[in-house]
């Protein structure tokens, strides 16, 4: 991030000290704006990715709690239920896409 702050602080310098027409001054701060924008989705891209992780191993959590509760045979039972859904979301994906 500290490359990407000395880039925007460069075009910050130059529309303050530069004798430059007013189109070029315009271009310069869209440019800079354009920049802001796209380090700042970046930034939410990245922290989405890790919010979204961080509910994955808490599924999985959950998950290996409730089958360290059961005894093997619910756990089968269970993990089969589990696989039947997975079927299920699966033979649906194949029709949406039909």
């Amino acid at each position: 991030m500290p490359i990407f702050k000395c880039y925007l602080r460069i075009s910050d310098r130059l529309v303050q000290v530069g004798h430059f027409r007013p189109e070029v001054l315009r271009k310069v701060k869209s440019v800079r704006e354009a920049a802001v924008k796209q380090i700042q989705k970046a930034d939410e891209d990245s922290k989405a990715e890790e919010r979204a992780q961080e509910r994955e191993r808490a599924k999985k959590a959950k998950r290996d709690q409730e089958l360290n509760a059961l005894d093997a045979k619910a756990q089968k039972k269970y993990l089969d239920r589990e696989r039947e859904k997975e079927l299920k979301r699966g033979m649906k994906k194949q029709t949406m896409r039909a």
